[in-house]
């Protein structure tokens, strides 16, 4: 199966590399809605809409959400590696990477 072009390159790699079982820690980035919510109460209720489908792609596939941030419409989760795919291309998933460390400039 090709993989999908939501999956980054260094994801890509960890599920190459990893048995299928192997759980991997992913970092899921949902689509943007064009709505604007009104306030911050808003934001976090169309986050918590919006992340709902992808959560039990997510538990379905035997991973597991960790955690949300609705700031930035990611979900970080360890998804087994033979399920990444489904997870990418789960509706509303724009994106699928490896966690990144944060660096100060």
């Amino acid at each position: 199966m090709e993989p999908s072009a939501k999956i980054t390159p260094d994801l890509a790699a960890e599920v190459d590399a990893a048995e299928s079982s192997n759980l991997l820690d992913v970092i899921v980035e949902l689509a943007d809605d064009a709505e604007e919510a009104a306030d911050m109460a808003a934001a976090r209720e169309s986050f918590a809409r919006a992340s709902e489908p992808v959560k039990e792609v997510i538990s379905a596939s035997g991973g597991e959400v960790l955690e949300g941030a609705w700031l930035n419409k990611t979900l970080r989760a360890r998804v087994p590696a033979r399920a990444v795919s489904e997870v990418a291309d789960a509706d509303g998933v724009s994106g699928i990477d490896v966690p990144h460390r944060l660096e100060a400039d």
